[in-house]
Protein backbone atom coordinates (compact mmCIF):
# COMPACT_ATOMS: atom_id res chain seq x y z
CA UNK A 1 0.00 0.00 0.00
CA UNK A 2 0.93 3.28 -0.71
CA UNK A 3 0.93 5.99 2.48
CA UNK A 4 -2.57 7.43 0.82
CA UNK A 5 -3.81 3.86 1.18
CA UNK A 6 -2.38 3.18 4.99
CA UNK A 7 -3.64 6.94 5.76
CA UNK A 8 -7.93 5.47 4.61
CA UNK A 9 -7.03 1.96 6.80
CA UNK A 10 -5.75 4.03 9.38
CA UNK A 11 -9.04 5.77 9.37
CA UNK A 12 -11.14 2.91 8.83
CA UNK A 13 -10.12 1.50 12.16
CA UNK A 14 -9.53 4.93 13.92
CA UNK A 15 -11.95 7.80 14.63
CA UNK A 16 -10.74 11.19 13.50
CA UNK A 17 -12.18 14.94 13.09
CA UNK A 18 -13.86 15.24 10.20
CA UNK A 19 -10.79 17.11 8.88
CA UNK A 20 -8.77 14.75 9.61
CA UNK A 21 -10.21 11.98 7.68
CA UNK A 22 -9.28 10.31 4.41
CA UNK A 23 -12.73 11.05 3.14
CA UNK A 24 -12.04 14.66 3.30
CA UNK A 25 -8.82 14.75 2.33
CA UNK A 26 -9.49 12.26 -0.79
CA UNK A 27 -12.86 13.93 -1.66
CA UNK A 28 -12.89 17.43 -0.99
CA UNK A 29 -9.11 18.89 -0.56
CA UNK A 30 -8.53 16.33 -3.37
CA UNK A 31 -5.57 17.71 -5.63
CA UNK A 32 -2.43 18.83 -3.77
CA UNK A 33 -1.88 16.79 -1.02
CA UNK A 34 0.22 13.79 0.73
CA UNK A 35 0.36 12.33 3.81
CA UNK A 36 3.20 11.45 6.49
CA UNK A 37 3.26 8.34 8.64
CA UNK A 38 4.45 7.17 11.73
CA UNK A 39 4.77 3.69 12.32
CA UNK A 40 5.56 0.95 14.46
CA UNK A 41 5.97 -1.39 12.34
CA UNK A 42 3.41 -2.39 9.98
CA UNK A 43 1.20 -0.53 11.96
CA UNK A 44 0.17 3.13 11.72
CA UNK A 45 0.12 4.91 14.76
CA UNK A 46 -0.12 9.08 13.11
CA UNK A 47 -1.15 10.42 10.14
CA UNK A 48 -0.13 14.39 9.05
CA UNK A 49 -1.74 14.97 5.95
CA UNK A 50 -0.86 18.33 4.27
CA UNK A 51 -1.53 20.35 1.50
CA UNK A 52 1.12 21.79 -0.82
CA UNK A 53 1.01 24.23 -3.37
CA UNK A 54 3.49 25.73 -5.66
CA UNK A 55 4.47 29.66 -7.17
CA UNK A 56 7.48 30.61 -8.64
CA UNK A 57 9.18 27.47 -8.43
CA UNK A 58 8.58 27.73 -4.56
CA UNK A 59 6.53 25.05 -2.33
CA UNK A 60 4.29 26.07 0.35
CA UNK A 61 2.72 23.32 2.37
CA UNK A 62 -0.42 25.33 3.74
CA UNK A 63 -3.95 24.56 4.71
CA UNK A 64 -6.83 23.80 2.27
CA UNK A 65 -10.16 26.18 1.80
CA UNK A 66 -12.45 25.84 3.84
CA UNK A 67 -10.71 23.43 5.93
CA UNK A 68 -9.92 25.32 9.50
CA UNK A 69 -7.64 22.95 10.98
CA UNK A 70 -5.41 20.17 9.90
CA UNK A 71 -4.79 17.98 12.69
CA UNK A 72 -2.90 15.22 13.80
CA UNK A 73 -4.79 11.95 13.79
CA UNK A 74 -2.88 9.24 16.46
CA UNK A 75 -3.80 5.85 17.46
CA UNK A 76 -2.80 6.85 21.29
CA UNK A 77 -2.25 3.71 23.24
CA UNK A 78 -5.04 1.84 25.19
CA UNK A 79 -3.08 3.00 28.79
CA UNK A 80 -4.49 6.10 29.25
CA UNK A 81 -1.54 7.76 31.73
CA UNK A 82 -1.05 11.01 30.70
CA UNK A 83 2.73 10.63 30.98
CA UNK A 84 2.59 8.05 28.68
CA UNK A 85 0.18 9.91 26.37
CA UNK A 86 2.46 12.37 25.94
CA UNK A 87 5.75 10.42 25.28
CA UNK A 88 3.53 8.86 22.19
CA UNK A 89 2.44 12.28 20.78
CA UNK A 90 6.19 13.96 21.36
CA UNK A 91 8.00 10.68 19.57
CA UNK A 92 5.04 10.72 16.81
CA UNK A 93 5.40 14.48 16.22
CA UNK A 94 8.93 14.30 16.43
CA UNK A 95 9.52 11.83 13.56
CA UNK A 96 6.88 13.50 11.41
CA UNK A 97 8.22 16.83 11.80
CA UNK A 98 11.49 15.46 10.45
CA UNK A 99 9.81 14.04 7.28
CA UNK A 100 8.38 17.48 6.92
CA UNK A 101 9.20 17.77 2.92
CA UNK A 102 11.31 20.65 2.44
CA UNK A 103 9.74 23.74 1.31
CA UNK A 104 9.43 27.57 1.84
CA UNK A 105 6.59 28.53 4.11
CA UNK A 106 4.76 25.97 6.31
CA UNK A 107 1.74 26.98 8.02
CA UNK A 108 -0.81 24.52 9.48
CA UNK A 109 -4.24 25.58 12.27
CA UNK A 110 -4.74 22.78 14.54
CA UNK A 111 -7.87 21.87 16.41
CA UNK A 112 -8.33 23.34 19.61
CA UNK A 113 -8.13 20.05 21.11
CA UNK A 114 -4.71 19.88 20.36
CA UNK A 115 -2.66 21.46 23.15
CA UNK A 116 1.11 19.55 23.15
CA UNK A 117 2.53 20.79 20.02
CA UNK A 118 6.11 21.77 21.51
CA UNK A 119 8.12 19.27 19.28
CA UNK A 120 7.34 22.36 16.60
CA UNK A 121 8.12 25.14 18.66
CA UNK A 122 12.01 23.19 19.64
CA UNK A 123 12.39 22.49 15.89
CA UNK A 124 11.59 26.60 15.01
CA UNK A 125 8.33 27.10 13.92
CA UNK A 126 6.37 30.08 15.07
CA UNK A 127 3.27 28.91 17.60
CA UNK A 128 0.82 31.67 17.32
CA UNK A 129 -2.54 31.57 19.22
CA UNK A 130 -5.71 32.28 17.36
CA UNK A 131 -9.58 31.85 18.70
CA UNK A 132 -12.39 30.65 17.75
CA UNK A 133 -15.86 30.48 19.78
CA UNK A 134 -17.38 26.92 21.00
CA UNK A 135 -20.82 27.06 22.30
CA UNK A 136 -22.09 23.87 24.58
CA UNK A 137 -25.41 22.98 23.56
CA UNK A 138 -26.09 20.63 25.93
CA UNK A 139 -28.58 23.25 28.13
CA UNK A 140 -32.53 23.80 27.44
CA UNK A 141 -33.29 25.35 24.38
CA UNK A 142 -34.96 28.66 26.39
CA UNK A 143 -31.57 28.82 28.43
CA UNK A 144 -29.58 28.85 24.68
CA UNK A 145 -31.72 31.52 23.42
CA UNK A 146 -31.34 33.64 26.56
CA UNK A 147 -27.89 33.62 26.35
CA UNK A 148 -28.06 35.13 23.34
CA UNK A 149 -27.14 39.23 22.85
CA UNK A 150 -30.37 40.99 23.28
CA UNK A 151 -30.44 42.59 19.83
CA UNK A 152 -29.30 39.30 18.46
CA UNK A 153 -32.74 37.93 19.75
CA UNK A 154 -34.52 40.63 18.36
CA UNK A 155 -32.44 40.03 14.73
CA UNK A 156 -34.13 36.79 14.62
CA UNK A 157 -37.26 37.70 15.20
CA UNK A 158 -37.19 39.82 13.02
CA UNK A 159 -36.46 37.68 10.50
CA UNK A 160 -38.83 34.84 11.64
CA UNK A 161 -42.06 37.32 11.11
CA UNK A 162 -40.96 37.80 7.07
CA UNK A 163 -39.29 34.71 6.31
CA UNK A 164 -39.51 30.62 5.72
CA UNK A 165 -37.13 28.51 6.48
CA UNK A 166 -36.04 25.64 4.23
CA UNK A 167 -33.51 22.82 3.91
CA UNK A 168 -31.51 22.62 0.30
CA UNK A 169 -29.94 19.61 -1.31
CA UNK A 170 -27.11 21.11 -3.05
CA UNK A 171 -24.62 24.39 -2.91
CA UNK A 172 -25.87 26.15 -5.90
CA UNK A 173 -27.91 28.61 -4.33
CA UNK A 174 -25.24 29.78 -1.47
CA UNK A 175 -22.45 29.89 -4.50
CA UNK A 176 -24.77 32.21 -5.90
CA UNK A 177 -25.16 34.50 -3.00
CA UNK A 178 -21.32 34.43 -2.38
CA UNK A 179 -21.03 34.99 -5.72
CA UNK A 180 -23.37 38.12 -5.88
CA UNK A 181 -21.23 39.38 -2.48
CA UNK A 182 -18.35 39.29 -4.24
CA UNK A 183 -19.28 41.34 -7.51
CA UNK A 184 -21.21 44.03 -5.34
CA UNK A 185 -17.84 44.09 -3.19
CA UNK A 186 -14.74 43.41 -5.08
CA UNK A 187 -13.66 40.62 -3.18
CA UNK A 188 -13.15 37.88 -5.26
CA UNK A 189 -14.09 34.45 -3.99
CA UNK A 190 -10.94 31.93 -3.28
CA UNK A 191 -12.66 29.15 -4.20
CA UNK A 192 -14.68 27.70 -6.88
CA UNK A 193 -18.27 26.38 -6.85
CA UNK A 194 -17.23 22.74 -7.54
CA UNK A 195 -14.80 22.68 -4.78
CA UNK A 196 -18.19 24.02 -2.50
CA UNK A 197 -20.11 21.25 -4.17
CA UNK A 198 -17.15 18.78 -3.16
CA UNK A 199 -17.86 19.26 0.98
CA UNK A 200 -21.76 19.41 0.08
CA UNK A 201 -21.18 15.60 -0.83
CA UNK A 202 -21.60 15.29 3.12
CA UNK A 203 -25.22 16.23 3.03
CA UNK A 204 -25.81 12.55 1.31
CA UNK A 205 -24.27 11.16 4.11
CA UNK A 206 -25.19 12.88 6.52
CA UNK A 207 -22.41 14.63 8.34
CA UNK A 208 -23.51 18.41 6.46
CA UNK A 209 -26.90 20.60 6.31
CA UNK A 210 -27.59 23.39 4.74
CA UNK A 211 -30.68 26.04 5.50
CA UNK A 212 -31.92 28.83 4.15
CA UNK A 213 -34.22 31.88 4.16
CA UNK A 214 -36.83 32.81 1.68
CA UNK A 215 -38.89 35.63 1.43
CA UNK A 216 -41.39 35.25 -1.63
CA UNK A 217 -40.04 32.67 -2.90
CA UNK A 218 -36.89 34.06 -3.18
CA UNK A 219 -33.46 32.63 -1.23
CA UNK A 220 -32.01 36.01 0.91
CA UNK A 221 -29.52 33.87 2.83
CA UNK A 222 -27.70 30.56 3.12
CA UNK A 223 -25.93 28.66 5.34
CA UNK A 224 -23.96 25.14 5.15
CA UNK A 225 -22.44 23.77 8.69
CA UNK A 226 -21.18 19.91 8.53
CA UNK A 227 -20.05 17.81 11.63
CA UNK A 228 -18.06 15.07 13.24
CA UNK A 229 -18.67 13.26 16.37
CA UNK A 230 -17.21 15.99 18.35
CA UNK A 231 -18.32 19.50 16.47
CA UNK A 232 -21.26 21.05 14.21
CA UNK A 233 -18.88 23.33 12.26
CA UNK A 234 -20.09 26.68 10.65
CA UNK A 235 -18.29 25.95 7.33
CA UNK A 236 -19.79 28.65 4.83
CA UNK A 237 -22.67 31.44 4.62
CA UNK A 238 -24.39 34.14 2.86
CA UNK A 239 -26.53 36.77 2.30
CA UNK A 240 -27.89 38.65 -0.21
CA UNK A 241 -26.51 42.02 -0.11
CA UNK A 242 -30.00 43.95 -0.26
CA UNK A 243 -31.00 41.59 2.58
CA UNK A 244 -27.45 42.12 4.82
CA UNK A 245 -29.83 44.09 7.66
CA UNK A 246 -32.57 41.05 7.91
CA UNK A 247 -31.38 38.94 10.42
CA UNK A 248 -31.41 35.95 8.14
CA UNK A 249 -28.11 35.45 8.94
CA UNK A 250 -28.43 35.20 12.47
CA UNK A 251 -31.64 33.35 12.54
CA UNK A 252 -29.78 30.34 10.31
CA UNK A 253 -26.58 30.51 12.98
CA UNK A 254 -29.37 30.14 15.97
CA UNK A 255 -30.88 26.87 13.71
CA UNK A 256 -27.59 25.56 13.10
CA UNK A 257 -26.50 25.67 17.06
CA UNK A 258 -30.29 24.26 17.61
CA UNK A 259 -29.25 21.37 14.91
CA UNK A 260 -25.87 20.91 16.79
CA UNK A 261 -28.41 20.23 20.53
CA UNK A 262 -30.28 17.80 18.82
CA UNK A 263 -26.98 15.97 17.71
CA UNK A 264 -25.62 16.18 21.09
CA UNK A 265 -23.09 18.13 19.32
CA UNK A 266 -21.06 21.15 20.34
CA UNK A 267 -21.29 24.72 18.31
CA UNK A 268 -17.84 25.40 16.64
CA UNK A 269 -18.38 28.98 15.10
CA UNK A 270 -15.11 28.60 13.18
CA UNK A 271 -14.65 32.05 14.99
CA UNK A 272 -12.46 34.84 13.04
CA UNK A 273 -9.52 37.05 14.62
CA UNK A 274 -11.15 40.23 12.87
CA UNK A 275 -12.73 42.30 15.45
CA UNK A 276 -16.53 42.92 13.92
CA UNK A 277 -16.89 38.95 12.77
CA UNK A 278 -15.64 38.51 16.75
CA UNK A 279 -17.75 40.68 18.18
CA UNK A 280 -20.90 39.19 16.43
CA UNK A 281 -19.56 35.43 16.79
CA UNK A 282 -19.58 36.40 21.00
CA UNK A 283 -22.89 37.46 20.90
CA UNK A 284 -24.29 33.98 20.52
CA UNK A 285 -23.04 32.93 24.03
CA UNK A 286 -20.22 30.59 23.49
CA UNK A 287 -16.91 30.03 24.84
CA UNK A 288 -13.38 31.94 23.45
CA UNK A 289 -11.67 28.87 22.86
CA UNK A 290 -7.70 29.14 21.60
CA UNK A 291 -6.03 26.76 18.82
CA UNK A 292 -2.76 27.10 17.16
CA UNK A 293 -1.35 28.00 14.29
CA UNK A 294 2.00 27.06 13.54
CA UNK A 295 4.62 28.41 10.53
CA UNK A 296 7.91 28.42 9.73
CA UNK A 297 9.36 30.48 7.02
CA UNK A 298 12.44 28.55 4.88
CA UNK A 299 13.54 30.82 2.44
CA UNK A 300 15.32 34.10 3.36
CA UNK A 301 14.73 35.70 0.08
CA UNK A 302 10.84 35.56 1.10
CA UNK A 303 10.93 36.04 5.05
CA UNK A 304 10.36 39.58 4.95
CA UNK A 305 7.27 38.90 3.18
CA UNK A 306 5.96 35.72 4.46
CA UNK A 307 6.18 36.64 8.00
CA UNK A 308 3.95 39.11 7.68
CA UNK A 309 1.30 36.15 6.87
Amino acid sequence: MNSKDEFKHFCDRNQTTLFGSFWWWENVVKDSWDVLLYKKGEEVLACLPYHYKYKAGLKAIIPPMLTPYQSISYALPADGKVDKQISFVRKAQEYLIDQVPKNSLFLRQFNCTEQYLLPFYWNDYELKVRYTYLLNTSISENDLFNNLKDSLRREIKKAKAVGVLSKANTIDTLYELKQQNSDKYNEPLSYSKEYLDRIGQLIKIKQASIQEVKIENTVIASLLVCWDHQQVYYTCGAVAPDFRNSGALSWLLWEAILLAKSLNLTFNFEGSMIKQIERYFASFGGTPTPFFEVKRVNSKLLKPLLNKI
